[in-house]
């Protein structure tokens, strides 16, 4: 990255200190401890934090508020318990936020572009709380006056948790970059899939945070030991599938259905794990209402260590539907 002297602006670390969420900034001695162990930098390379706080001390602040990696940042506070200095660098990024907001860097609408704020379509809004019921990080409130929801920008992780679970569809959050750069996975098998292979069919809903393991290897998935008849969608967040997305692929077809999300304790959305598991248990019950085997449809909670868990939830999801067979649905 070129820096040029009239990019600097010295008082900007003095800036992002003023604010309570940044007072620690300057304590920084760049040790890197928060970029060894931030989720979101081992998917986005890009996204460093070390890199951003050194960033502010020189004084780049047109470049960092205008930049769309402050709203990466999933506030999962993992960096804020090794820091040495006590930066909490969690905290820094909502000064940085409330800056680019407070500066004109972004607002609402730039954001929702980025695929980062989930916006309400105040015309089917019915202001039932769902929204608010389900945000684990309360970004959505019911405005004055109004009756309606609105998002919070700040508060907002674009998780998509509360898109799926709007009785109304009043909730729209655009992809964003981090979660397209895996749609080639999503395109690799399905066209990888046979049409004649007699293997089952199955829909795997992944977290794009569960997938990013197998980021590397995504060319040779198949040579690791991943069922080529299992075809993945990619998700921002495993608690943004809905009821009815996962009823939809048993109508187009699946014989098996299985989510794949984030160890309950490490998700980086609190509890995008928990939401989605209570959704696949609510489509078990429906299964059985339907005497189809609830067992067609699964939630896998998979550690991002390796590829491994990913590899063998597909194939103990494929061996589970060869012995149940071909699914009733289909064709009807």
């Amino acid at each position: 990255m070129t820096i040029y002297k009239e990019d600097l602006e010295p008082r900007f670390k003095f800036e992002v200190a003023e604010l309570p969420e940044g007072e620690n900034v300057k304590e920084c001695f760049a040790c890197g401890s928060c970029t060894g162990v931030c989720p979101v930098s081992q998917i986005i390379p890009e996204f460093d934090p070390r890199k951003i706080l050194h960033m502010i001390s020189l004084g780049l602040k047109k470049k960092l508020l205008s930049s769309d990696l402050l709203w990466y940042c999933t506030n999962c506070s993992t960096c804020k318990f090794v820091c040495p200095q006590d930066v909490r660098f969690n905290d820094v990024v909502k000064a940085l936020k409330i800056l680019a907001l407070q500066d004109g860097y972004v607002d609402a609408d730039s954001l929702s572009e980025m695929g980062k704020l989930a916006v309400v379509d105040e015309k089917l809004c019915v202001g039932c709380l769902t929204c608010v019921r389900l945000c684990p990080f309360s970004a959505p409130g019911i405005e004055a006056g109004k009756g309606v929801a609105h998002i919070e920008p700040l508060k907002c992780v674009a998780c998509g948790i509360c898109v799926a679970g709007c009785p109304v569809k009043a909730i729209e959050l655009k992809i964003s970059e981090d979660v397209k750069r895996f749609t080639s996975f999503d395109l690799l098998r399905q066209a990888e899939q046979p049409d004649n292979s007699g293997e089952p069919n199955i829909v795997a809903f992944c977290c794009h945070y569960t997938a990013y393991a197998c980021s590397q290897d995504l060319q040779n998935l198949s040579k690791l030991g991943f069922p080529e008849n299992v075809r993945v969608e990619i998700l921002s967040c495993s608690g943004s599938i809905s009821i009815s997305r996962l009823l939809k692929a048993f109508e187009d077809g699946a014989d098996g259905v299985y989510v794949a999300g984030c160890l309950e304790d490490t998700c980086h959305n609190v509890k995008g794990s928990q939401v989605a598991l209570n959704r696949v248990n609510y489509v078990k019950n429906i299964l059985s209402q339907l005497n189809l085997d609830p067992s067609r449809i699964e939630m896998y909670m998979i550690s991002r260590e390796s590829n491994q868990g990913f590899i063998d939830a597909a194939k103990d999801m494929t061996e589970r539907i060869k012995i149940l067979g071909t699914s009733q649905l289909k064709g009807k």
